[in-house]
């Protein structure tokens, strides 16, 4: 699978409740489990909730999928980058 940045402008996303923030993450994860049960691959690692926005990080087989999984959670995707390489700090190297 590719690994994919994706970037959901959302107004006062950091001065969000957790418990609004969990309640999205569940309706999100429900999409990608019947997504999954539909042979799809995608799953999402984890997301960051920074300022106006929030950015989660996918992988998936295709960036078709990710819009796939935005327009059926409902939370849209302001931006989609696929990542072309990962550096490990804890390393130095270049994956």
């Amino acid at each position: 699978m590719k690994k994919f940045l994706i970037k959901r402008e959302m107004a006062g996303a950091g001065s969000l409740p957790k418990n609004d923030l969990n309640n999205a993450g569940k309706g999100s994860e429900e999409v990608l489990e019947a997504m999954r049960s539909e042979g799809k691959n995608i799953v999402q690692e984890q997301s960051y909730v920074i300022g106006d926005a929030i950015y989660c990080v996918y992988n998936a087989d295709s960036e078709e999928l990710v819009k796939e999984h935005a327009d059926r959670a409902g939370v849209p995707a302001s931006e989609i980058a696929e990542v072309s390489t990962v550096i490990k700090h804890n390393t130095s190297f270049v994956s």
